[in-house]
């Protein structure tokens, strides 16, 4: 078997390779091709191009990609065709997808939507165009199913489950070391692309530098993406990277040890509801992005750890600083309100547990790899 597989940002490299280890388990020979980073490659697939040089983030710097995205969607389904791959898996990033299984489509290559795009916040006709397009949409998330069946479009929808739970359990089982008797650590991860740490980094300094002067007692710790050098954390951090510890790799462990994580809004929030940590979200993009978002996004929350444990109240579980609203001292001020008030934390906790539920249960890798299996073995269109 040969598939074509894209995932065009640093948590869909991490989900196509997940996916990768589990349809090799159940088909050795399998041959893979296509857009994906570090990880993907390491399971043995073939990168066409990498998707470091895909990243962006907003909606006006998108604009800047446009002729190397064509480029890149006519090179992928030609090498798609060439090899006569037996089906696509499209992981995500759906401005780059859905053109690309257009073409797909039209070469009579079957489509797999893997990780639904947000229709159900913003955009909502597109849900329409995967379902015509795709032989099945494979979502993470539990209430994303029931959205489509709503609409009658959930025909051709699965509900897999997250594959950071399986992640979770592995990780979550060896502690990270304890911290001293009295000290409280603060987690920073201000993204995987670098467009994010150019613009949150230097919110994240400040913040955490206004914590250590105040407080004796606070550890900063940053976690560095795979994808981001150190070399740029410290060509934008300066001199405060001295006082901190920088850690790479598996986190999750040392998540659940700490008191505050301030991250960049994304994946890394359901990293941080599955570790249970008390968290400051925070994001910027460019001002015409952000306008056009308010435009079209119908959710009143932007982190995903907010809308999976929504109580319905109207009320957010950690607190999201967008645009002008991070400032280094806002989410200083929201670190030292979890920090002096250990009932606000706990309540934090109790209901990013309470949203884990969405999530699944551990598997997903395995169940979304069946899936793939059935949705392409049904033959070329």
């Amino acid at each position: 078997m040969r598939l074509l597989i894209s995932a065009g940002e640093v948590s869909g490299d991490q989900h196509g390779a997940a996916l990768l280890a589990a349809l090799r388990e159940r088909v050795p020979a399998l041959e893979a091709l296509g857009l994906g980073g570090d990880r993907c490659a390491a399971q043995g697939m073939q990168l066409l191009a990498h998707q470091k040089d895909l990243a962006i983030i907003g909606l006006v710097e998108a604009l800047a990609k446009i002729r190397f995205a064509r480029r890149l969607i006519r090179d992928l389904t030609k090498a798609a065709t060439e090899a006569q791959v037996d089906g696509a898996v499209l992981i995500d990033s759906p401005d780059f997808h859905l053109p690309l299984a257009r073409r797909l489509a039209k070469a009579g290559i079957p489509v797999v939507f893997y990780v639904s795009p947000q229709v159900w916040a913003w955009r909502s006709g597109r849900a329409k165009t995967l379902a015509r397009l795709g032989r099945g949409i494979l979502t993470l998330f539990r209430f994303e199913k029931r959205w489509y069946d709503a609409r009658g479009l959930g025909g051709r929808v699965s509900w897999v489950g997250h594959p950071l739970v399986d992640e979770a359990a592995r990780e979550l089982s060896t502690p990270a070391p304890a911290l001293p008797e009295g000290c409280r650590r603060i987690v920073l991860m201000p993204g995987s692309r670098a467009g994010e740490i150019r613009k949150l980094l230097p919110l994240l300094r400040d913040a955490a530098t206004l914590l250590t002067t105040r407080r004796k007692d606070v550890d900063v710790v940053l976690v560095r993406a795979d994808s981001v050098p150190e070399s740029l954390l410290r060509e934008i951090a300066g001199d405060a990277l001295a006082g901190w510890t920088i850690v790479s790799g598996p986190h999750l462990a040392l998540l659940a040890a700490s008191d505050v994580l301030v991250v960049a809004s994304g994946t890394a929030t359901v990293e941080g509801l599955l570790a249970g940590i008390p968290m400051v979200v925070v994001y910027r993009v460019a001002t015409i992005s952000y306008l056009l978002g308010k435009l079209l996004i119908k959710v009143p929350n932007v982190a995903m750890a907010n809308i999976l444990s929504d109580p319905g109240d109207g009320s957010q579980t950690v607190p999201e600083l967008i645009q002008r609203a991070a400032t280094p001292e806002r989410i200083a001020a929201e670190v030292e309100r979890f920090l002096s008030d250990p009932v606000r934390a706990a309540e934090t906790r109790r209901r990013l547990a309470l949203g884990r539920e969405d999530l699944g249960p551990p598997g997903a890798p395995g169940r979304t790899a069946d899936a793939v299996l059935a949705l392409v073995g049904k033959g070329r269109a």
